[in-house]
């Protein structure tokens, strides 16, 4: 029997991408020599994640100094004269502010289990986003208190710690396959992708194109 909920924040309850973010890569593509603004956001995904990917347990480091060290890469790699500083500050903004996704207040409303965002992010940039949309999760788990970023399990092992559930109780939501589906499966979760892009969908993953769509598919009391 399902009790709760775990569900990813950045990307499947509020935008990864946002105005805010947009301007940033446009303000690097405009000062630097990138070949378009793909490029950059190409360039970007990689070396967050892989910096990501490092900073893990005992080299845990916060999403704000990864963020740094990538802006600074960043600006060196395509020749920009931007300041990384001013580009951090403005990505956290992104980050605090970004908009959610029309159907999420509907799904939290509708759903009756307790749900936990888990999600790789710093306290307190998805705490001011929550807080500004003025939703009410059960519990809010990241990967600054967990010390270990998803794709690593650690994140979601701690996650039941922290909840007391097992992980037959629990079925998470996300839009990664790496992340939100590999991830949480790897401890016994049950996942479901959430594929708002309507991308190929992956041999044996359970998947929807909305929030809505999952209502259906849980077993509520």
């Amino acid at each position: 029997m399902q009790k709760a909920i775990f569900m990813d924040y950045y990307g499947t309850v509020a935008h990864e991408l946002g105005p805010i973010a947009q301007k940033v890569v446009k303000r690097i593509y405009e000062t630097g020599t990138a070949a378009s603004m793909e490029a950059i956001l190409g360039f970007w995904w990689k070396i967050f994640r892989e910096r990501l990917s490092l900073a893990n347990g005992e080299k845990f480091r916060s999403q704000h100094d990864v963020a740094m060290e990538c802006f600074c890469h960043i600006t060196e790699h395509f020749q920009s004269t931007e300041d990384p500083r001013e580009l951090l500050a403005q990505m956290e903004e992104h980050w605090r502010t970004t908009d959610i996704y029309p159907d999420v207040p509907g799904f939290l409303e509708e759903v009756r289990l307790p749900v936990y965002f888990v999600t790789n992010c710093d306290d307190d940039y998805v705490l001011a986003n929550i807080q500004k949309h003025r939703l009410h999760p059960a519990g809010i788990i990241t990967s600054e208190q967990a010390k270990f970023s998803k794709p690593r399990k650690e994140i979601f092992l701690y996650a039941l710690e922290k909840t007391g559930l097992s992980h037959e109780e629990v079925i998470h939501i996300g839009d990664s396959i790496s992340g939100d589906v590999k991830c949480p499966t790897s401890v016994g979760i049950q996942a479901i992708w959430l594929n708002r892009e309507h991308r190929e969908v992956p041999e044996g993953v359970s998947s929807a194109s909305g929030l809505q769509e999952i209502l259906p598919m849980l077993s509520q009391r």
